[in-house]
């Protein structure tokens, strides 16, 4: 993990944003079709430059690579709805102690869309419950909860960011079993994860509206 000096760190996250700034708000439910050109529903994944951290500490993580697969299967859905699942990998991951493991637990976890914008093409939502196991060569801790994000249809990209709300009833990203973090990171801290996803297969890009 990388420390920042506090107040130097505005947000954070699995690195990205959709501005939902403030407290999460009801949202209607909607019908969405989501249509995947794979017959069998399969989708592959690739992000560079993954961030987690803690919000509390100002601790961060960073990998420069990491990777997604699972089915997300064409269908109907009335919103907030699981759309399918996803499996995902992190490799080369260091903080201020040096390498870092980043450890998934209990997969594949769910993606899920809380909303839809036709005016954008851009769906919000969340995936989760997230398990992930955080190790250097003496702190460890879990990642317990769900990473807010967003899709945008045009540019196939799945974004993970704190800066979309999380709907009421779904528990953000905290620290659970922390060992010997010397107050970088806490139990209980909040935290985020800021990455973007490529989606690479299908090469044209599932759409959801």
């Amino acid at each position: 993990m990388r420390t920042r000096m506090p107040g130097l760190m505005s947000g954070l996250a699995l690195s990205a944003a959709v501005a939902l700034a403030a407290a999460p708000a009801a949202s209607a439910a909607q019908d969405i079709t989501v249509t995947n050109p794979n017959a069998d529903g399969t989708v592959a994944a690739t992000a560079s430059d993954v961030t987690f951290a803690d919000s509390d500490t100002d601790t961060e993580v960073t990998c420069t690579s990491a990777s997604a697969d699972g089915a997300i299967p064409s269908g109907t859905h009335t919103t907030p709805a699981a759309i399918g699942d996803l499996s995902v990998g992190f490799e080369n991951c260091t903080g201020p102690l040096g390498d870092v493991s980043l450890t998934p637990n209990d997969q594949p976890y769910q993606l899920h869309i809380g909303a839809f914008d036709s005016g954008t093409g851009v769906s919000t939502g969340w995936i989760g419950e997230v398990n992930v196991s955080v190790s250097t060569s003496t702190c460890s801790f879990e990642a317990v909860g769900n990473a807010p994000g967003r899709y945008d249809n045009s540019t196939g990209q799945l974004t993970l960011t704190p800066d979309v709300a999380l709907p009421d009833g779904v528990a953000p990203l905290e620290a659970t079993n922390v060992s010997w973090c010397v107050g970088m990171v806490n139990e209980g801290d909040a935290l985020t994860i800021d990455a973007v996803y490529d989606i690479t297969d299908p090469a044209t890009p599932i759409t959801i509206g």
